[in-house]
């Protein structure tokens, strides 16, 4: 009865992921939601659903069907390992990342085959689906923590935004493998007391958990469903909200307001926040103000006919970026659209560099790596 009640919540937690994955759907880039973690989701989903209802309907027979979902479940590890690759490099679907199943899907077929038919030889395929199946997760596991390692663990980044989104996708990253690593020590753990440990469900509920607790962490984190590259997405998604509603604060202030005279001046800004933040936004990503080397907020308050004090306040009280970074994002921004309008294929990247507004080559290539987390070459090679 507990294992069932365990089974029907977690199945529940999966489908509520879903139908989130779904909403956000309906109102960002469909781009932004990566293809392996939602089959991931729906997989333990419906296999968690179907061991509940097993066990609450034994009359309907559905055991073969679930070990079906049970032996189907090798085919996960490399979807794991394809969703953290994704996630550095969202790369789109190529045939070749097919090839990751191969084995799994061959090792599966085997089983299952003789499965069905009660072949004799039932014990033997199914020593040699798990011992296989063991070397296959050990060796993803360590594919998955040399990537990490290299490409998220130790990832750099001289934006606070940029910081702050590194380690939301840092800290999901080691909270999922360090999760994994747990379900590769239960199915081992289970082999060491069960014969047959592929076909017991004797305390798959521990697994259950542990999926459990990744559902219930994407539900109340939405944020690391995205990608790296979402600073930059969600500039060039076109809706009514802020482009760069995670570096503004709307709502109180970066640091204690102490000066008299603009204590008096908060109330006012207050009242028309959200106008000037939306008329920055426009000025920045649509006029192409920030080419110019030299652009100061006294430039922009002239072009936006706003006090250069009211500027000022904005970004001393109202932005989690100071007014330099904050040029860096645009132009960076700036740069990522010309790169995908083949503006490389008449100019060099030092050419690029000065267009969009940075003094120097060096200083454009940290920027550029530090935001979106690639080369220019490599953003090239994504597009």
């Amino acid at each position: 009865m507990f294992a069932n009640i365990i089974f029907f919540i977690t199945a529940s937690f999966g489908f509520l992921v879903i139908a989130k994955l779904f909403g956000i759907n309906t109102q960002q880039e469909h781009s932004l939601i990566n293809k392996y973690l939602f089959i991931i989701i729906a997989a333990n989903a419906v296999r968690f659903l179907f061991h509940g209802i097993s066990i609450i309907f034994p009359e309907i027979y559905i055991t073969k069907f679930t070990k079906i979902l049970d032996i189907g479940a090798v085919m996960l590890m490399p979807c794991f390992y394809l969703y953290f690759y994704n996630i550095i490099y969202e790369d789109k679907f190529e045939p070749k990342n097919l090839l990751h199943f191969l084995v799994p899907f061959l090792l599966g077929c085997i089983f299952i085959m003789a499965y069905f038919v009660e072949s004799f030889k039932i014990d033997l395929v199914q020593k040699l689906f798990f011992s296989v199946s063991i070397i296959l997760y050990l060796m993803y596991a360590i594919f998955m923590f040399l990537l990490l390692y290299k490409n998220v663990w130790n990832r750099k980044a001289e934006i606070k935004v940029v910081q702050k989104q590194n380690n939301v996708i840092k800290n999901w990253t080691i909270f999922l493998y360090v999760c994994l690593v747990m379900l590769l020590l239960i199915v081992i753990i289970k082999s060491l007391i069960f014969k047959n440990p592929t076909f017991s469900d004797n305390y798959l509920w521990i697994s259950s958990i542990v999926w459990m607790s990744l559902f219930l962490k994407l539900i109340l984190s939405p944020e690391i469903l995205y990608g790296y590259n979402f600073l930059n997405k969600t500039i060039k998604t076109e809706a009514k909200d802020l482009f760069l509603n995670n570096v503004w604060l709307i709502e109180g202030n970066a640091i204690p307001i102490i000066i008299g005279r603009e204590k008096i001046l908060a109330p006012k800004i207050k009242l028309q926040l959200m106008e000037y933040l939306h008329q920055i936004e426009e000025l920045s990503f649509h006029n192409q103000a920030f080419r110019n080397p030299d652009y100061g907020l006294n430039d922009m308050a002239l072009a936006l006919n706003i006090p250069v004090s009211h500027i000022n306040f904005i970004f001393k009280y109202h932005c989690s970026e100071s007014f330099s970074d904050f040029k860096k994002i645009v132009r960076i921004h700036d740069a990522s659209q010309l790169l995908e309008n083949g503006y490389l294929n008449n100019h060099k990247v030092e050419t690029l560099a000065t267009h969009v507004g940075f003094a120097s080559y060096n200083t454009f290539i940290i920027a550029f790596k530090s935001i979106t987390g690639v080369t220019t070459q490599e953003y090239l090679k994504r597009i």
